[in-house]
């Protein structure tokens, strides 16, 4: 991506391009030896000219970068009250490090409704899986710019269960009979591996495969990497 100096500058580029002009001009001028004391004192006034240019533009887009470092990451989207794709996937990968360290399995959800989905129908969705995800340190945020995430941590096999009843409970409580939902979920066992990238290239290649057939729940789950470990319950409070 180019810096913001460069951007600036294509957009000035008219400008920066006639004075680039007017300096190859009275240059050629003043190389060929025919000018008087008005070509020197325009190429003076040229190259100033020209120089600030450049020294408004760098400066401008310097203080422009040193204010967006600055500003805060927005956390929850303020449309919807969920989080935003950057913080979702920020907390993502600190649940993925998480888990490992304690060594606790992850369960992630995708949910795609769709490219032609109604804010209202959208609420109604995000308020079932509120109700059915509550427990501290379950995450609802935007996966993408059209698909819902959750972060569900330290389950076990009763994800399955609590991704069928979420699924059935957006059905039924969505006022759009015709609501198409697709609901992907995997549950990772603590492994070396996991990590954001990992998960979320996995969500995507499930999501598209999902996307091929009719909506619904696609559940996957990893082998447990130690059968003697006890179990961890996923409970609704």
């Amino acid at each position: 991506m180019d810096s913001m100096f460069v951007q600036q500058l294509r957009r000035s580029r008219h400008l920066v391009v006639l004075l680039l002009l007017l300096n190859m001009l009275t240059l050629a001028l003043l190389a060929g030896g025919e000018y008087g004391a008005g070509v020197v004192a325009l190429q003076l006034v040229l190259l100033m000219g020209t120089s600030a240019l450049l020294f408004m533009l760098r400066n401008r887009s310097m203080t422009a970068a040193v204010t967006h470092a600055q500003e805060p990451v927005l956390a929850l989207d303020p449309n919807t009250g969920i989080a935003t794709e950057n913080w979702f996937r920020h907390m993502l990968a600190l649940e993925c490090r998480r888990a490992v360290r304690e060594f606790a399995p992850l369960t992630v959800m995708r949910i795609s409704l769709g490219e032609h989905t109604k804010r209202e129908h959208l609420l109604e969705v995000i308020r079932v899986l509120s109700e059915e995800l509550s427990r501290p340190g379950d995450l609802i945020g935007w996966e993408t710019d059209l698909d819902l995430g959750a972060v569900l941590p330290c389950t076990n096999e009763h994800a399955e269960q609590l991704t069928e009843r979420c699924y059935r409970h957006i059905r039924e409580h969505s006022s759009n009979p015709d609501l198409s939902v697709w609901l992907v979920a995997q549950t990772y066992q603590p492994r070396g591996d996991l990590n954001l990238s990992k998960v979320s290239q996995q969500l995507e290649q499930k999501m598209l495969e999902a996307r091929q057939e009719a909506p619904g729940v696609f559940y996957s789950a990893e082998a447990a990497t130690d059968p003697a470990t006890p179990s961890m319950t996923y409970t609704d409070g």
